[in-house]
């Protein structure tokens, strides 16, 4: 149960943590999904076994590319992926599922305002050494609840305007 290093500086999730966003989010044939943070394509593998469509999106095209090898290796064809940047834009649709596969230090809304009503969020908030996984339900397009669901460290999502942190 390690995370396993892809480039850029980035890792896979660890595999126990991959199965607890699957078991959090609960994806059903019928849900259209966002993963935000490509990686290998792993978790999208899992996502298009279990969902109508999946979607996603990473701000490293080489990984993108790696990842649609890997998804047409295994025989998977239809997950959608797109170069971008998700500190920036996100898809301009509404998702039943997002789940987010870097760490954020503050709560980002914007990946509330992609879900349908009723839709599901997982997302990881804070700075190591503990940060918490919280699984957010989109009630309506007003409302939402968001319940803590453990706590872990997951490296932060790549954002292409941010400065490396000083270290001495």
């Amino acid at each position: 149960d390690t995370a396993i290093p892809i480039g850029h500086g980035e890792e896979m999730m660890t595999p126990t943590l991959e199965g607890r966003v699957l078991q959090a989010l609960n994806p059903g044939s019928g849900d259209k999904i966002l993963e935000v943070g490509t990686g290998t394509g792993f978790l999208a593998a899992c996502f298009a076994r279990l969902a109508a469509s999946v979607t996603s999106i990473d701000i490293h095209e080489d990984l993108l590319e790696r990842a649609r090898v890997n998804l047409e290796d295994t025989g998977i064809d239809d997950v959608s992926l797109l170069n971008m940047d998700a500190t920036q834009e996100l898809p301009d649709e509404k998702f039943d599922i997002v789940a987010v596969s870097g760490s954020v230090r503050e709560f980002d809304p914007r990946f509330v305002e992609v879900l349908a009503p009723g839709g599901r969020l997982f997302v990881v908030v804070g700075k190591a050494p503990a940060m918490d996984a919280r699984l957010v339900t989109k009630i309506d397009d007003k409302e939402w609840e968001s319940e803590s669901l453990f706590e872990t460290t997951l490296k932060p999502l790549t954002d292409a305007r941010q400065q490396p942190e000083f270290l001495f």
